[in-house]
């Protein structure tokens, strides 16, 4: 690859909002010359680096959520508005329609963490070690985050581990072939192992004391996340799964999950997982993307509705409900299906703290349901209207649970299985209502899981890559309409006319 020139003066922009946006003291700017002079110029240089993952999260979402079955496909909504990302709801993407363009905008930020990587590496002699491990965890951890995404988008990408182009106009011009999705999942497998390596001698507390820092339990969860990939998901066409070894990944999921578990706990109420306030007492929130009145807001407000045109619809008793959310304006761009709606009981509180349905009355007066919004992340009141300063959560305890059930069915340990199964539902129906689980196969207890994961993770961006990781990735399958080869994601036309290196994904190939 030609060496380019880093330029850091948009990733100084970056910082300098960042500091605002995660409350992290005052603002400053330093010249490119002078950058990494001090420990505060690394510190707020890895604080640039969670503000660029925040600015990542919708196009993360669309990569984890949107294909996975549990939205409703018409292009228009229930409430009349225009619906976003049709193709990849419909699982109907090409190279014209590819979902996403330029490899998600991921590679300007990877080639910033591998300048951090090789700056804190090799340089910085004022940073103790303790500091240099905790941001060398984060770096790696990072990295692996990112790369892991696009391993369940794309399959195998270009591998880039170097500093050697930073923040231009030609980013998606990488000049490097694609690795094989093995060879992508073994780099990600390393890269995970590094950042829980840094982390060895370190304790399990926050960055600052910070949630929305990447941290070393969230290194642990990645770690269990990329070991159950590979132990269970085969590459394209492949007969093996991509772990070389998946009964000892699986036992490395088991020992990081069982790690990290005691140090969390749930919360009493399922809509206390996602409450606008405390963020970082949260019980429990192990990484989550940070959001904060007067700052920034989060994406959600795009699964509610146009208040303007809301005033036709009812409760399920007949009355006008009106704005209901009390929002000051938006929209309802994606919604959920009325059998995701269904798929929860009347007792799981979950239902209701996840959606708002609402209704219409037919000729003979009689309401049904005609649509549903989102109200898991309702933020908080300003002014008073609703604002959407809900953190989003990319690791929390429920999903330790449900992965140490996943993976105990995958070590044929049905106690342990039955175990997490249960706290999950405990909490979401009440100790007097909850579904007993009673183990009978490996299958079902599959099943059990993913439908647990169904109602417990709507809108968190885990969907897709469940029903691709779980149960042969049959449901996966089903989606793309038996076609394997569209279970990855198009390469789109403007990477693949700027860099001759990168071939189209074999599903998407035109003659």
């Amino acid at each position: 690859m030609k060496r380019m020139k880093i330029c850091l003066l948009l990733l100084i922009g970056s910082l300098t909002a960042s500091c605002n946006a995660l409350d992290l003291g005052p603002e400053d700017i330093y010249s490119i010359n002078n950058y990494w002079n001090s420990a505060e110029q690394c510190e707020r240089f890895m604080i640039g680096l969670h503000y660029r993952v925040r600015e990542r999260a919708e196009n993360m979402l669309l990569m984890g959520e949107m294909r996975g079955g549990m939205l409703n496909t018409a292009s228009v909504t229930s409430t009349g508005e225009g619906a976003y990302n049709v193709e990849a709801v419909n699982n109907n993407l090409s190279e014209a329609n590819p979902g996403l363009t330029n490899w998600g905008n991921f590679y300007m930020d990877i080639y910033q963490i591998n300048h951090a990587i090789d700056k804190i590496s090799t340089a910085c002699e004022f940073l103790d070690d303790k500091t240099r491990h905790t941001y060398l965890g984060q770096l790696y951890g990072l990295r692996a985050f990112y790369y892991f995404h696009m391993l369940r988008t794309w399959g195998g990408v270009p591998l880039c581990d170097k500093p050697d182009v930073l923040m231009t106009s030609e980013i998606a011009k990488l000049n490097k072939e694609r690795a094989t999705e093995q060879e992508t999942w073994q780099f990600v497998r390393d890269d995970v192992e590094r950042s829980c390596r840094m982390y060895e001698d370190l304790g399990f507390g926050n960055f600052k004391s910070k949630n929305c820092y990447w941290n070393k339990a969230a290194s642990y969860c990645l770690k269990a996340e990329v070991c159950l990939w590979g132990a269970k998901v085969k590459p394209l066409k492949g007969s093996a799964v991509l772990s070389p070894s998946p009964e000892d990944d699986l036992t490395d999921a088991k020992n990081a999950l069982e790690a990290v578990e005691p140090l969390y706990a749930y919360n009493a109420k399922f809509a206390d997982a996602f409450s606008p306030t405390g963020k970082d007492s949260n019980r429990e929130t192990i990484f989550a993307l940070r959001y904060k009145l007067g700052e920034k807001s989060n994406h959600y407000i795009n699964f509610t509705y146009n208040v303007a045109t809301f005033t036709k619809y009812l409760d399920k008793d007949g009355n006008k409900i009106g704005n209901v959310f009390n929002i000051g304006s938006g929209a309802m761009r994606y919604e959920y299906s009325q059998a995701c709606y269904d798929a929860f009981d009347e007792d799981d509180s979950r239902r209701d703290a996840t959606f708002m349905q609402f209704y219409l009355k037919d000729n003979d007066e009689k309401v049904y349901p005609a649509g549903r919004a989102l109200c898991k992340f309702l933020g908080e009141v300003d002014n008073g209207k609703k604002q959407f300063t809900n953190d989003v959560p990319v690791y929390r305890y429920m999903d330790v649970a449900l992965m140490l059930a996943e993976v105990n069915t995958c070590l044929n340990v049905p106690v342990e299985v039955k175990k997490w199964i249960e706290a999950v539902r405990t909490r979401a129906y009440g100790a007097a209502k909850r579904p007993a689980f009673t183990y009978t196969t490996p299958e079902a207890a599959e099943e059990a899981i993913l439908a647990e994961r169904t109602r417990e993770f709507v809108a968190e961006g885990k969907r897709w890559y469940d029903v691709r990781r779980m149960l042969g990735g049959r449901y996966a399958l089903e989606l793309v309409r038996g076609n394997e080869l569209k279970l990855v994601w198009p390469i789109d036309a403007g990477v693949l006319s700027k860099d001759s290196k990168v071939k189209q994904n074999e599903g998407y190939v035109t003659e």
